[in-house]
């Protein structure tokens, strides 16, 4: 997994978070966002749903998210919804999730 956590030093609306890129690699939208989820929750992306009792498809069609944000370069879209206690923002290249206030 190679997400970035921008850690408790960060100032501003990011502190918490944890950012992970898409569309590289083969990481589709939705597995970024289980992968950012997976490491806020402290557990592996393959235990999600065993360990930290979240499965993505609960809150949000993957499907649906990778055809939507996962549509190349010229793909313009910002999504933000909730996936059980993590707010989650999902772009054309990153997904930032954090902490829900």
């Amino acid at each position: 997994m190679s997400s970035v956590p921008t850690g408790a030093s960060d100032a501003g609306p990011l502190r918490g978070a944890v950012r992970v890129a898409h569309g590289r690699d083969d990481r589709s939208p939705s597995r970024a966002v289980v992968e950012a989820i997976a490491d806020l929750a402290g557990v592996e992306p393959t235990a999600l749903a065993d360990e930290a009792d979240i499965v993505l498809y609960d809150h949000v069609d993957p499907d649906a998210l990778d055809s939507l944000v996962g549509g190349g370069p010229d793909a313009d879209v910002s999504l933000s919804f909730s996936v059980a206690e993590y707010d989650v923002r999902v772009d054309r290249d990153e997904v930032v999730a954090r902490p829900a206030e």
